[in-house]
């Protein structure tokens, strides 16, 4: 790896990078789950949300998991990349079709991106990127994923509950594929991930990881998803149980986790 290529794009020009396709640090406690930090603020219309529906959920077995994939990161990188992320909040490693690692990491201090750097046609260095997180902007929230009421709203113009007459805001999800793996999501869940973009242009990077458990009554999920732009980014870890047969819109959820904060580029 080319130390000052690392500095240079790791240290001296925080930024954040067009959408590219807890072993990292001790595992910590998030902060106490309320609604408001000191210096958070409402952000958007007063409209309501977009309700994604769930999409498909294809699994490679062939790819390697995340903590298999985050170390086959140098240590180095791995090393600065929590270093600039500050504590770890959530983070994946994946590889792309010619095995070459990249990683996410969201932490107090920054939504970090690791990716390779290829020379005549080889990954052969890794780069690093962080978008600083604004200091007291940090929110986090768990959720308790209680399924949908029967009857309740569906289909890709729907919104989420909110005041009779509201106009449902849309964002620009990119890639579209996201739209899917957001509609897994209970519509609290969504509505919290979507809203704090509504203020500014409706373009929004989406990325995420999900690994799925078969088992003979039902399948296990653990997924996590990041939507950021160059001024916020949210995030949720979640894991839920689905009994085999059963829509999505009836899983149990065991843990929902989200955070969002304004990003900074000082």
């Amino acid at each position: 790896m080319d130390e000052q290529a690392w500095e240079r794009e790791f240290a001296g020009r925080d930024r954040t990078p067009e959408y590219r396709d807890r072993l990292p640090g001790p595992r910590e406690q998030p902060p106490a789950a309320r609604d408001r930090l000191p210096g958070d603020r409402d952000e958007g219309p007063a409209g309501v949300t977009q309700i994604h529906e769930p999409g498909e959920l294809p699994v490679d077995p062939e790819f390697p998991l995340r903590q298999a994939a985050w170390e086959l990161l140098p240590q180095e990188v791995r090393a600065r990349t929590l270093e600039k992320a500050g504590r770890t909040l959530l983070w994946w490693a994946r590889v792309y079709t010619d095995r070459a690692p990249f990683a996410v990491v969201l932490g107090d201090r920054g939504l970090c991106r690791v990716e390779p750097v290829y020379r005549d046609g080889r990954a052969a260095e890794h780069r690093g990127e962080r978008a600083r997180v604004e200091p007291g902007s940090l929110v986090s929230r768990s959720f308790d994923g209680r399924p949908r009421r029967a009857g309740g709203a569906g289909g890709a113009g729907a919104a989420a509950p909110g005041r009779p007459g509201a106009p449902v805001e849309r964002l620009v999800l990119d890639p579209p594929d996201a739209q899917g793996v957001l509609g897994h999501f209970p519509l609290d869940v969504q509505d919290f991930l979507q809203r704090p973009f509504l203020a500014g242009p409706r373009a929004v990077t989406a990325e995420w990881y999900y690994e799925e458990t078969a088992e003979p009554g039902h399948t296990d999920l653990f997924v996590l998803l990041c939507l950021s732009t160059d001024r916020h980014v949210t995030a949720v870890e979640a894991r839920r149980t689905l009994e085999r047969g059963a829509t999505p819109d009836r899983a149990r959820w065991h843990a929902i986790t989200c955070h969002r904060a304004r990003l900074t580029s000082r």
